[in-house]
């Protein structure tokens, strides 16, 4: 199982440029760490979550590290040109040595997001999957001809071309259909951190139905907290989690009121990576056994740019030795 790194460039202090800087810094140490991957979070009209632009971030990142895969998690494609998409994803594939991972999603419950970017929720699906199918055909570096209902091309050729063939395509999306289509066309699977993992078991038997021969490639991403104790690490989760539940519950309960229960602190709790190193690394043996993830993509709680770094820190050189050694 790989180990991540999941960024939203989190951005209490209200500094971007701090908030960028930081965000590299703890990209490059968690490579010399030894970890295998960095997602970049894809984020609009959030101060406190200031990556709105992941594929330019991801070039950035390409300079700035060797080894570790990059990856978008995920690219919002309703919100964007796909021709340019594809040229970015070309281009960042080129910059990284092909290291990257291409996630994509329809984008969350954020209508401010659709308003502005005059996307109609109803159309979201639709010109996600549309989206897509363009992108991988000038992926693919044939000359395409393309007429749907959104998009179009005519004889166009990609420049550049991408070092992988294919570049691997990973979905979130928690729907029945989608997580089938991924199945059919080969996609991975990502879980985002207030995912239910009830629901992700769900998924990952409905993906192996529909391709049993297939591997959801799992990118599973959880929320990573720790403390002298178990009563201090929740203690202390729960006042970093408790606005943006609050603010999720109320923002579902307007337009999808079937993710409201997902938003439930102590569920959401449950299911993140909590407590003393002890804690966390029986709690991540148990995520490997029942889910078999291809990678777990960390993403520490605190505002503090010096607890996030010392948790990924004694992930790496105290948690992640008891798994191997389970092993």
């Amino acid at each position: 199982m790989r180990i991540g790194l999941f960024c939203t460039y989190e951005n209490p202090q209200l500094d971007y440029a701090s908030a960028f800087r930081e965000q590299t810094e703890l990209v490059e140490r968690i490579e010399a760490l030894g970890f295998e991957e960095a997602w970049i979070a894809e984020h609009h009209f959030n101060p406190q979550a200031a990556s709105p632009s992941c594929l330019p971030i991801l070039a950035y990142l390409a300079g700035r590290t060797s080894r570790i895969r990059l990856g978008s998690a995920a690219v919002l494609l309703p919100l964007h040109n796909p021709i340019t998409v594809a040229e970015d994803v070309a281009t960042v594939d080129i910059l990284s040595g092909g290291r990257f991972e291409f996630g994509v999603a329809k984008g969350g419950p954020f209508p401010m997001q659709m308003k502005h970017f005059g996307v109609a929720k109803e159309d979201a699906r639709d010109r996600t999957l549309e989206a897509l199918d363009l992108i991988e055909a000038l992926l693919d570096g044939a000359s395409v001809t393309f007429k749907g209902r959104f998009y179009a091309a005519e004889g166009l050729e990609l420049v550049p071309r991408p070092v992988q063939k294919p570049v691997p395509v990973h979905m979130a999306s928690a729907t029945p259909e989608t997580v089938a289509l991924a199945a059919r066309r080969g996609y991975g699977l990502m879980a985002a951190p207030p995912f239910p993992l009830k629901g992700l078991a769900a998924n990952l038997a409905r993906y192996r139905e529909t391709a049993p021969d297939g591997d959801p490639r799992l990118t599973l991403i959880r929320f990573l907290h720790l403390a002298e104790s178990r009563a201090q690490a929740v203690e202390e989760a729960k006042a970093f989690l408790a606005p943006f539940v609050e603010r999720m519950r109320a923002t579902t309960a307007q337009v999808r009121p079937d993710w409201t229960p997902w938003f439930e602190l102590d569920r959401m709790i449950a299911d993140s990576l909590i407590g003393t190193e002890a804690d966390v690394a029986a709690q991540v043996a148990t995520l490997e056994r029942e889910f078999a993830p291809r990678t777990l993509v960390l993403k520490p709680m605190a505002p503090s740019y010096a607890k996030r770094l010392s948790d990924l820190e004694t992930f790496a050189a105290r948690i992640r030795p008891q798994l191997r050694a389970a092993a």
